[in-house]
């Protein structure tokens, strides 16, 4: 694993970050994170829109609304959390995928749990500190960003690839779960020789999912 070892802010109370990193499990005798969950969504929501707010003076609220979304999706956040470093990685290094259903949606709210707990210990300071390890300042910039904002983001990964004369996006599934009425779709798509995937409800949806999974993989890339 590379990156720190310790996370970016040193918590008062390390009792909270242990409390952010418990995921929900069956018989779990403690308190999970799901509280802390809910705290740390709000918070980062309110910390990301201030910063496209103060980076985009032009765009009204629309625009922002569907910016903060392509920047906060669990798709974006999923693509971003490996540079949260060794620290985060190992509280997942022995989690068993098929006991939380979805390890990387775990993962995701584990994030936002910390960020939740970084506020309560530390303030908005703390919290500002797991969001400058997430994000770097081309991620608010990033003309992929902006593009799957307007709410089509395999329009903007074909987008992308067109204007750098690239073979266009090639989507795969990788398989359907679930019974009939309520089926689960898992899907591939690989541009620029990055690769991504991504689940969803139906296969349109999880197409969706996996190019804004891969436009945030992107917007990492230098141009």
């Amino acid at each position: 694993m590379s990156g720190a070892a310790q996370p970016p802010y040193a918590f008062r109370d390390p009792a909270l970050l242990r409390r952010a990193l418990a995921v929900p499990e069956p018989n779990r005798r403690t308190p999970d994170n799901q509280r802390l969950e809910f705290l740390g969504d709000a918070v980062l929501e309110l910390l990301v829109s201030e910063r496209l707010y103060a980076l985009h003076p032009a765009a009204d609220e629309g625009r922002l609304t569907a910016m903060r979304a392509a920047l906060v999706s669990t798709a974006a956040l999923l693509a971003r959390l490996p540079r949260l470093g060794a620290w985060f990685e190992a509280a997942f290094a022995r989690c068993d995928e098929a006991a939380y259903h979805n390890l990387g949606k775990a993962r995701v709210d584990a994030f936002e749990a910390v960020v939740g707990a970084a506020w309560l210990d530390g303030g908005r300071a703390a919290a500002e500190r797991f969001l400058d390890a997430l994000y770097r300042e081309e991620d608010f910039r990033s003309e992929l960003v902006c593009a799957d904002a307007e709410g089509n983001p395999k329009g903007a990964l074909q987008a992308f690839a067109q204007r750098r004369h690239l073979p266009l996006p090639a989507y795969r599934v990788l398989g359907q779960t679930g019974p009939t009425h309520a089926p689960s779709f898992r899907v591939a798509v690989r541009c620029a020789g990055l690769d991504a995937e991504a689940g969803g409800p139906s296969l349109k949806k999880a197409e969706a999912a996996a190019a804004r999974a891969l436009l945030a993989r992107l917007s990492e890339e230098k141009p």
